[in-house]
């Protein structure tokens, strides 16, 4: 039976919130509206669809500007991840390493383009995963992009896992187990497992997938 483990990144797999916000500043301070963008303006944002941003980070400008402004700033932000990358959990890497000998492994993120290329290159774990699928390749909602990655991949059984409400409610819609990492940045409702640290994953897997 094929299996997949599919991982949501920001709060999950890696914190990147401080080099995306230098990212997000560096653009910002070399706009013509001349602004910053701290850390703690960008952590709220995580895991949100992309278009949400200008709206809790970018002062008031007309629509175009704020479309053209985002479209530079996620590309910017892309392009410095693969050199000031973000922060892996305690045991992420050790447990991807042994969870890959039992399962697919897969990630979906409601991020833009480029962004999980970054992460995947950034982390140098690129070849642990074998698929991944993101919302500004399709603008899609998360359960709608798990159904897809599970359907193209071929899995009889899937499990995802991410830290907030939000993809808790989008992997139940979807009709998966959803495991919770409270480490991250967000809190759950009635995750299926919660996981206290990223290495708790091996016996949630085991019981998730009745080994």
């Amino acid at each position: 039976m094929k299996k997949a483990l599919v991982f949501d990144i920001d709060g999950t797999l890696w914190d990147s919130t401080g080099p995306v916000a230098e990212a997000w500043d560096i653009v910002g301070m070399k706009s013509k509206y001349h602004f910053h963008v701290a850390k703690e303006q960008i952590k709220p944002c995580m895991g949100l669809p992309m278009s949400e941003f200008p709206k809790r980070l970018f002062p008031p400008m007309p629509e175009e500007e704020a479309s053209a402004l985002l479209k530079e700033s996620l590309l910017f932000e892309n392009n410095y991840l693969y050199t000031h990358p973000g922060m892996l959990f305690e045991g992420v890497e050790e447990t991807l390493k042994a969870l890959s000998k039992e399962y697919d492994l897969l990630v979906l993120s409601n991020c833009q383009v480029g962004y999980i290329e970054a992460f995947l290159a950034g982390s140098k774990l690129g070849h642990l995963f074998k698929d991944h699928i993101c919302w500004g390749e399709n603008l899609l909602s998360k359960s709608e992009n798990l159904r897809l990655l599970v359907k193209r991949g071929g899995y009889e059984n899937a499990m995802y896992v991410g830290d907030t409400l939000y993809d808790e409610e989008e992997t139940h819609k979807a009709g998966y187990r959803f495991a919770f990492a409270s480490y991250g940045f967000g809190s759950c409702s009635k995750p299926d497992y919660t996981l206290k640290k990223f290495s708790d994953l091996i016996e949630a897997a085991k019981d998730a997938f009745n080994e």
